[in-house]
């Protein structure tokens, strides 16, 4: 084995790295709490769009804790479908409402909330979705699985629903992702254990 043919590319491939790294600029590095200011200020601006406006129109505002503190930070939840009602026995909640340790299956088109040089407002693109497979996405309420789709904030918001119920919801990263792009979420509950 020839020593040469080993270290000349070793070489080369030390000095294209260090050149590239010396060539870029510390302005175009940002320090997440810059990455986290842009994400919410894009957040913002989203709040102020049509589309945003619109939700109102379609369904009921059940949760904004765009303001609030604790593990509920920046959920914000729409009632599109109420799905069944609950009933009380005593202290005892019947009927069909989701509850922590409940199995549930969901269907969801997962869309990034996203803003471009020239775009004059934020604006959604659709990421994700199992809207059209025959089988939803099951999972144990309080147990998110972001593998599967169910951020932080998809569990939160689930907490609100009831079975065959339909949603939207929209988080910042920090209860999904934790990539610094929000997301919306339209949910629907197909199937809940007993």
């Amino acid at each position: 084995m020839d020593i040469k043919k080993i270290i000349k590319p070793l070489i080369f491939s030390l000095l294209t790295g260090l050149v590239l790294f010396a060539s870029c600029k510390k302005d175009d590095i940002k320090s997440p709490s810059e990455l986290y200011a842009e994400e919410m200020a894009i957040l913002e601006k989203f709040k102020k769009t049509d589309t945003y406006k619109s939700w109102f129109d379609e369904a009921e505002l059940v949760a904004d804790s765009s303001d609030a503190t604790g593990r509920y930070q920046g959920l914000v939840y729409f009632q599109l479908k109420k799905g069944y009602l609950v009933t009380y026995e005593g202290d005892t909640v019947k009927g069909d409402t989701v509850l922590l340790g409940k199995r549930v299956g969901i269907k969801y088109d997962l869309y990034y909330i996203m803003d471009s040089v020239g775009a004059e407002e934020p604006f959604l693109v659709k990421v994700a979705s199992n809207m059209n497979s025959g089988d939803p996405v099951t999972y144990t309420v309080g147990s998110p699985d972001p593998t599967q789709g169910i951020y932080t904030g998809v569990d939160l918001g689930v907490r609100f629903m009831n079975a065959y119920g339909e949603s939207r919801m929209l988080f910042p990263s920090t209860l999904g992702g934790n990539d610094y792009v929000s997301r919306v979420v339209e949910v629907k509950i197909t199937y809940m254990g007993r």
